[in-house]
């Protein structure tokens, strides 16, 4: 039995996620921006849950400010103090440019700060419990074109240029961080979902009342997060990046050493002025 703390469980793939990890007997940790969806998964995940298991009471924690990234990391340290998983999951895909509260564009904040510092608060706790990080990330990364003049896309901003450099920032993140920590960390693709990621697009108002025809079950795409999560692959990850059980293949940017370093320090350096 692990203990996991998946990020973005009030709906979709993380609740999916959430639901089966606690019926297979592990205790799970939600974490989302909605108490009143957070509910509403935690009441699914008690009615799986083995006889005998209890399952935590849910924390509710909007990710796309970095001080409740903290709080979220002391809650755990504090009053847990067991972690043998970390799923990654929340996100964000916004229609329009936006800043979260310290003043980041809100795509880059959640999907890129907020894992890297909720895993750099949680390392410690994670080693200690052998524990392993899993973050999700998605083949939108092959699109992406991260300026390292201008990693908040303030000049040229897109919606899926956003979303595609935070996914290949998820993947760079993952490579340094077991490089970095050691930490057996690993990526994944959960496929084409039926999520409401990105609910403002008004294409995807357009396209809803056929989702259901083009997009699979967000069970479906938790299957590889559950996968890493409990697995022998989890433990001791053959590549950073996976889909449907499998490694799978990356950009080249994606493989960028260099690249992954010169992000990690600058996401060090941005979250440690919001400690400051």
């Amino acid at each position: 039995m692990s203990y996991v703390l998946i990020t973005g469980a009030s709906s979709g793939i993380g609740a999916a996620a959430a639901v089966e990890l606690t019926r297979q007997g592990h205790r799970v940790l939600a974490t989302g921006r909605s108490p009143e969806k957070l509910e509403s998964v935690h009441r699914r995940m008690t009615r799986v849950a083995p006889s005998g298991l209890r399952v935590p009471d849910p924390v509710h924690a909007d990710l796309s400010r970095l001080d409740d990234v903290e709080k979220l990391a002391d809650i755990v340290l504090e009053h847990h103090r067991e972690l043998d998983v970390l799923v990654n999951n929340a996100g964000v895909q916004p229609s329009r440019r936006q800043e979260s509260a310290e003043g980041h564009e809100l795509t880059f904040a959640v999907n890129h700060l907020a894992p890297f510092l909720l895993t750099n608060l949680l390392a410690g706790l994670l080693g200690e419990n052998a524990g392993r990080v899993i973050t999700t990330s998605s083949s939108t990364h092959t699109a992406a074109a991260i300026d390292r003049d201008d990693i908040q896309l303030t000049r040229r901003w897109s919606g899926r240029l956003a979303y595609a450099n935070s996914k290949l920032a998820n993947i760079l993140f993952t490579t340094e961080l077991t490089r970095r920590t050691g930490l057996p960390a690993s990526s994944a693709h959960p496929g084409s979902i039926r999520t409401d990621l990105n609910r403002e697009s008004p294409f995807v108002r357009l396209v809803k009342p056929f989702e259901r025809f083009l997009l699979a079950r967000p069970e479906k795409g938790a299957d590889v997060l559950v996968w890493l999560a409990t697995g022998a692959e989890g433990g001791a990850p053959r590549a950073a990046y996976y889909a449907e059980r499998g490694p799978a293949r990356t950009s080249s940017a994606a493989q960028d050493r260099d690249l992954a370093a010169w992000l990690w320090d600058v996401s060090e350096n941005l979250v440690a002025k919001v400690a400051d």
